[in-house]
C-alpha cells in the first residue's frame, strides 16, 4: 500500500472512531457504551412522559393536575438545587404516584467532567431530594439518573453503576427546550411515539428555578388527549420496565 493510500486508510479509520464515539455519547438510543432505559416495545400499549430540570413551582404543579385529570403517570427527573428551594412540591409529585430521579445538582455535561465531579453531583442531588423526605424510584435496586442532555461516556456509566444509579435516556423528544418552538411543533414531533417509548419533555431549566414552559404543558394535554382514546397508558418509567418484563437485564 503506498504512503498515501495508508494515509488515507488511517484517516478514515480515525473519523469512523470518532464517529462512534460520537454516537455512544450523543444519541439517546445508543447502547455501545453500556446499559441504559430508553425504550421498552414489550410493554405493549404504554408510554413514559418524562420530565427534566424541575421542579419548577410555576409549571410542575400544572403538569401534575393534568396527568391527574387523564389518570396518567409520570417521571420527573430533578436538579437539586432546585429541589432544595422546593420540598413540598417534590413530596406532592412522590404523593401523586409519579417516579422521580436525580439530574445532577447544577446540571453539567458530564462527559466533560471528572469521575469525581460527577460523584459530587449525583451525591448533592440525592441529598436534596431526600432532606424532602423522600427517594428515588429504583428500578431492580438501581435509583434512576438522567444525564444531563442524554451525554454519556464509560467513565460516566461506570459511576452511575458504583452509586447505584440506572441511566435513564429516551427514545421521543418533542425539543421543546428550543426557544422558538410552538406546542404544535413540539407535540408533531410527540406523536412519533409508540409502544414502550419514552418520551422527553422539560418542566425546568437549569438556568432558571421558574421558566416558562407553558408550551410543555400543552404538549402533554396534546398526547394525553391523543393517545388515551387509543387505550395507551401513561405509566413511568419503572412501571413501564415491569410491564415490559425486562428488569433483570437492568440489574447490577
Amino acid at each position: 500500500m503506498s504512503g498515501k493510500k495508508a494515509g488515507i486508510a488511517v484517516g478514515a479509520g480515525v473519523a469512523a472512531a470518532a464517529g462512534i464515539a460520537f454516537y455512544g455519547a450523543q444519541v439517546p438510543t445508543a447502547q455501545i457504551y453500556g446499559r441504559t432505559v430508553c425504550r421498552e416495545p414489550g410493554a405493549g400499549r404504554k408510554l413514559c412522559l418524562t420530565y427534566d430540570d424541575g421542579p419548577n413551582p410555576a409549571w410542575t404543579p400544572q403538569l401534575l393536575d393534568l396527568l391527574d385529570q387523564h389518570d396518567a403517570k409520570a417521571t420527573f427527573f430533578l436538579i437539586g438545587k432546585w429541589s432544595e428551594r422546593e420540598p413540598e412540591l417534590i413530596r406532592e409529585v412522590v404523593a401523586r404516584g409519579h417516579a422521580i430521579g436525580n439530574h445532577t445538582f447544577t446540571h453539567p455535561t458530564m462527559p466533560a467532567k471528572s469521575d469525581q465531579r460527577i460523584r459530587e453531583e449525583l451525591d448533592a442531588c440525592r441529598e436534596a431530594v431526600e432532606s424532602a423526605g423522600v427517594t428515588f424510584s429504583t428500578i431492580a435496586g438501581r435509583m434512576l439518573m438522567r444525564p444531563p442532555y442524554g451525554r454519556r461516556r464509560p467513565g460516566t456509566l461506570r459511576v452511575l453503576k458504583e452509586k447505584g444509579y440506572l441511566g435513564i435516556t429516551w427514545s421521543i423528544t418533542g425539543y421543546d427546550w428550543r426557544p422558538h418552538t410552538t406546542a404544535d411543533a413540539i407535540t408533531r414531533r410527540c406523536l412519533k411515539a409508540g409502544e414502550g417509548d419514552i418520551i422527553l419533555l422539560h418542566d425546568g431549566f437549569d438556568q432558571h428555578p421558574a421558566f416558562d414552559r407553558h408550551r410543555s404543558v400543552e404538549t402533554t394535554k396534546n398526547l394525553l388527549e391523543h393517545y388515551r382514546p387509543q387505550g395507551y397508558d401513561f405509566v413511568t418509567v419503572p412501571h413501564l420496565v415491569e410491564a415490559a418484563g425486562t428488569g433483570s437485564r437492568y440489574a447490577a
